[in-house]
């Protein structure tokens, strides 16, 4: 019997209808695959910018690494974290995070070669470097790395860490062994390393312009501003107890300068230092502030005598011949003693006192003078210029002088800072720092505030007829910062002058702010809500500790002009300037050099991204009537 035919259609449409299921769970299957692999990746860039914005609220690299470490320990199937920072140019790298490890392979692992292991090749090639790729090469690896396959731990990436091509260590994630990288992963480490290569390069710009505010480059001892920050921690570990500040000043240092020449009295200054911080002990510590003044905390110097008596002992070790360009030189020294708390009981005053002791130990025999109260004599210019100053604020006879601030990247005058001056009837005319200082020891201070406030304002209303955008910056003192009602006073000014809060800025030097910074951060920060702009003048020179600038309601720094002056030989100055700019962008705050003296600063200042310049390339300080004359002007750096 014939078979029934078979239709051909028939056959394949019922195929299609069989495979119909299976490419829709295929579909379905690349559909959820996708969906993880999506969720995945949105997790990873929440992790990278959620670990990026923490970063940048860190002042320390081993904060930062830590923190590091712990986030990415934070998921299920927690990969080893280890963290590297180099220790100089040449290494080691230290470690300074690890999360996962046993003690052993902490201690094999805490300082890694540059040549020799796998990090080391990381920074050196400057890629990626994986773990299983020096095992299949067959090079020699570092004994951490065969303790870790003990425990099956073999897989891994080794990420540099590096900003600005600057190489900064490495990002170390470890996995056991058969647990392969993901790529999505792998992307996800290169943004963790990208945002810690930030946060570390910042706090390390931070460090060192810590370190050039706090330590003399010469002779690399703590300078001035080191000693007012140590003295408050010297103070507290003194306790009820009495210390003694011994003030030295080198006997004929100005001699040996004009003869030998600056570098054989630089040559000297450091043996002096080297010779003083070898020899102290018992706790005693050394400072120098400036020139050939240098200046010897003695811990414990219960009685008078003790701190002179160990003025004598340092007197006795300069007396020793130094060695200065193959010449033997004998260098003698005077030396000023005043007491902690019996003197004084802030550092500023102590060393006053001792400047004071130092004065008359110069004059007299035997080198060495312990301050007296009856030996504190005052000029009497200062007594005239304090007794003066409340009648020259009545009588009309201060007056104001403007200096323009140029924003450098638009080559016009963005505003101005107002300077007082005294008229005085007998002195002639005295800049503010004549009569300022003495004002701040006074309540004098307020009322001279109030009137320079004033006085800027008004004619800052007058200029904003003509350019109604022009801001005004004003100098303020510590003295206004421990005036409670010096918040109420500025903004009752300003509303009464009727000009924008937001065009009028307060500026306060560092020193001022770290007097108290608690009390400092209160004041400014209802100054702040008043609509009025804040910044940090003098930037670099005070003794501030950075921690507070991310706290401070400011809104700009200003560059110091010592730094800004020695930009244009290069080196450490062009440094601090280029860093304090990035630093400040980083914290979303406006910067201002001080100082600009010619054009290339002022182009260089440009390039590098600084907001304003101010100093007598653009113009001195002059009477409203001169200023107001700039304002038609402008070209300042493509020729008037």
């Amino acid at each position: 019997m014939d078979e029934p035919a078979t239709d051909v259609r028939e056959s394949t449409d019922g195929a299609q209808e069989a495979a119909a299921p299976a490419d829709v769970a295929s579909l379905v299957s690349d559909l959820r695959a996708a969906k993880a692999e999506l969720e995945a990746r949105n997790e990873a860039l929440r992790l990278v910018n959620d670990l990026a914005f923490r970063l940048q609220r860190r002042l320390d690299p081993e904060a930062i690494a830590v923190e590091t470490a712990e986030a990415l320990r934070g998921g299920s199937a927690p990969p080893l974290v280890a963290i590297y920072l180099l220790d100089g140019p040449d290494g080691p790298l230290r470690l300074v995070a690890g999360r996962g490890f046993t003690e052993e392979e902490l201690d094999l692992g805490a300082r890694l070669p540059l040549e020799g292991s796998a990090s080391g090749r990381a920074i050196r090639e400057r890629r990626i470097v994986s773990l299983g790729e020096v095992r299949i090469e067959g090079r020699e690896v570092h004994p951490v790395v065969d303790a870790l396959a003990r425990r099956r731990v073999a897989s891994g990436l080794c990420v540099p860490l590096a900003h600005g091509g600057r190489s900064l260590g490495t990002l170390n994630v470890l996995y056991p062994e058969g647990r392969d990288l993901r790529p999505e992963e792998a992307e996800t480490f290169e943004g963790v390393a990208r945002a810690v290569s930030l946060a570390v390069a910042n706090a390390q710009y931070r460090t060192e312009l810590e370190e050039r505010a706090y330590r003399d480059a010469l002779t690399g001892l703590p300078n001035r501003a080191g000693f007012h920050r140590r003295f408050g921690t010297l103070a507290e570990a003194v306790g009820g107890g009495r210390a003694a500040l011994v003030l030295l000043d080198l006997d004929w240092f100005r001699e040996i300068n004009d003869t030998l020449g600056h570098n054989f009295g630089d040559e000297l200054l450091v043996q002096v230092g080297t010779r003083l911080a070898e020899r102290c002990s018992g706790g005693m510590e050394v400072f120098r502030l400036g020139g050939d003044e240098f200046a010897i905390v003695v811990p414990a110097a219960e009685r008078r005598e003790d701190g002179e008596d160990a003025a004598r002992k340092v007197l006795a070790w300069l007396g020793e011949p130094f060695r200065v360009a193959g010449m033997g030189l004998e260098v003698g020294a005077s030396a000023g003693v005043a007491h902690f708390p019996t003197d004084a009981r802030v550092s500023h005053g102590l060393l006053r006192c001792a400047d004071v002791a130092l004065h008359v130990a110069k004059k007299g025999a035997g080198g060495v003078a312990g301050y007296e109260a009856d030996l504190d004599e005052h000029t009497p210019e200062r007594l005239t210029i304090l007794s003066d100053l409340g009648r020259a604020i009545r009588e009309g006879q201060l007056v104001l002088h403007f200096q323009p601030k140029v924003a450098l990247q638009y080559d016009f005058i963005e505003g101005f800072e107002a300077l007082v001056r005294w008229r005085h009837p007998r002195l002639g005319l005295l800049g503010s720092s004549q009569f300022v200082p003495f004002a701040e020891a006074t309540d004098g201070m307020v009322a001279l505030t109030s009137w320079v406030v004033r006085r800027a304002l008004e004619q800052l209303s007058l200029w904003n007829r003509q350019l109604p955008k022009l801001t005004m910056a004003v100098n303020l003192s510590a003295r206004n910062l421990v005036d409670r009602s010096c918040p109420e006073k500025l903004e009752e000014i300003v509303r009464s002058v009727g000009v924008d809060p937001g065009l009028v800025e307060f500026e306060l030097t560092e020193s001022a702010v770290m007097s108290d910074p608690e009390t400092a951060l209160k004041m400014l920060g209802r100054m702040h809500d008043s609509g009025a702009r804040l910044a940090i003048d003098d930037f670099g020179t005070g003794y501030s500790s950075l921690a507070y600038l991310t706290r401070l309601p400011v809104d700009v720094l200003k560059i110091d002009r010592s730094f800004v002056a020695g930009m244009a030989t290069g080196g450490k100055d062009l440094a601090v300037v280029r860093s304090t700019v990035q630093l400040a962008h980083s914290l979303d705050l406006g910067v201002v050099a001080e100082g600009v003296e010619d054009a290339a600063v002022a182009r260089t200042l440009r390039e590098m991204g600084c907001d304003l310049g101010q100093g007598y390339f653009f113009a001195p300080p002059a009477p409203a009537e001169e200023a107001g004359r700039l304002l038609t002007g402008g070209g300042f750096l493509t020729g008037r």
